[in-house]
């Protein structure tokens, strides 16, 4: 059977690299997908737990040769849709309750699945035409980032690949799939001030460096990789600029909640951020590197979190510290009100252990969801410019299956 586990991020790397094997001796194929969940509609953006599911809408099953031929598609549909009536189409209610695939040619060793891709990403058409003849084919068509994000990203275009084993029916072959998300999720819940910002306001958080587009092989393309024009005299303006195109991957809707941390003489009143609905996490889909491949050539991330208003704690050459309006501070300079006042917090790396500057930044991995934990702003890690070449402020990360990942900003 070709079983196929789809909870969101939470499934085990599966090799797709296909090896000589000796030929099936039989043309059926039994064909079974487990724990599918069907198609529904999502518009808010909870935090991703280890129970949520990957929905699968549509999709391609593709049995292939060793040397990548493709001898049989078969193109997955939802069971709401008409009748049908092609050869080459299957419902997706018959898989689920399993369906017997003959007359498969004996030269077929493999079989694979590509889901939740649009008609623009893959069509049917392209298999009909013989446009794609070769698995390799599939592998180098594109996906898109903004395919990704819709309905708190329910329905990620997903891919595996495995070879046919002797069935435990006679006369068939079987082989069971893990699909595989092709893309990951950065979590953010709450950003909080550090100990020598005294006020300040978050004005946006913002995905600044990205991939917005990846082969189906994973396999990165510097081309693809996006970000606002970091050398910008105005950062506010680039940024209304960059994001237009990409609004899933800008946050601006936050609210300040006044909160109570420590306890006893060392109680003290802070602003903590959050989204605006409670519950809600700010959330944005990217892709990450392909746990099968070895991909040196993968660009990070880079987020951008914009504050304004800030009242702060600096030392002076004595080490003594003194309270700065940054804003008034700018306008004394000469600098323009409407840009007075404004930072930026630029995050180029994650770490896996909170406040280890030495660490090593991680590598993130499609399948996994990554929560930012402990995100503080503090004096040290501000800039009036994005990304500038001089700063380099990591981050933390922590994994658990959707595989969820906690991230703490290292400062």
């Amino acid at each position: 059977m070709v079983a196929l586990g789809s909870m969101l991020f939470g499934l085990s790397a599966c090799s797709s690299e296909e090896q000589d094997i000796e030929q099936a001796s039989s043309g059926n194929v039994f064909v079974k997908l487990e724990n599918v969940v069907g198609p529904s509609s999502r518009m808010t953006e909870p935090a991703k737990t280890e129970s949520d599911a990957t929905e699968f809408h549509n999709g391609f099953l593709i049995f292939g040769t060793p040397k990548s031929a493709i001898r049989k598609h078969y193109q997955i549909v939802s069971s709401a849709k008409e009748e049908i009536k092609s050869d080459h189409v299957v419902l997706l209610d018959d898989l689920r309750k399993g369906k017997n695939f003959e007359g498969i040619p004996g030269d077929v060793t493999n079989v694979a699945i590509v889901a939740n891709v649009t008609e623009e990403e893959l069509s049917a058409a392209e298999f009909q035409n013989g446009t794609i003849r070769f698995h390799n084919d599939v592998l180098n068509h594109i996906i898109q980032l903004r395919n990704q994000h819709a309905d708190n990203m329910s329905h990620v275009a997903l891919y595996d690949m495995k070879m046919l084993q002797a069935g435990a029916i006679k006369g068939t072959m079987s082989a069971s799939l893990e699909l595989k998300p092709m893309c990951a999720r950065l979590e953010i819940a709450k950003i909080t001030p550090g100990p020598d910002v005294v006020e300040y306001q978050v004005d946006g958080i913002y995905l600044s460096g990205f991939y917005n587009r990846m082969p189906i092989s994973q396999i990165s393309n510097r081309e693809y990789w996006c970000s606002p024009d970091y050398d910008k005299e105005d950062p506010a303006a680039e940024l209304q600029r960059f994001f237009s195109g990409y609004p899933y991957l800008a946050n601006t809707d936050i609210k300040s909640v006044t909160e109570t941390v420590g306890e006893g003489d060392e109680a003290k009143t802070v602003t903590a951020f959050y989204p605006e609905t409670d519950g809600k996490v700010w959330a944005y889909p990217f892709f990450g590197e392909s746990e099968l491949r070895n991909d040196d050539g993968h660009y990070g991330l880079r987020l951008i979190v914009k504050v304004s208003n800030l009242k702060v704690y600096l030392k002076d050459e004595n080490g003594d510290k003194h309270l700065h309006n940054v804003t008034q501070d700018d306008k004394d300079k000469g600098i323009p009100e409407d840009k007075a006042g404004i930072r930026y917090l630029n995050i180029n790396g994650f770490v896996e252990e909170y406040h280890n500057t030495e660490a090593e930044p991680v590598q993130f991995y499609n399948g996994n969801v990554y929560t930012v934990q402990n995100f503080e702003i503090t004096t040290q890690n501000l800039s009036d410019r994005i990304m500038p070449t001089d700063l380099n402020v990591n981050i933390t990360v922590q994994v658990k299956p959707w595989t969820i990942k906690k991230v703490y900003p290292q400062i």
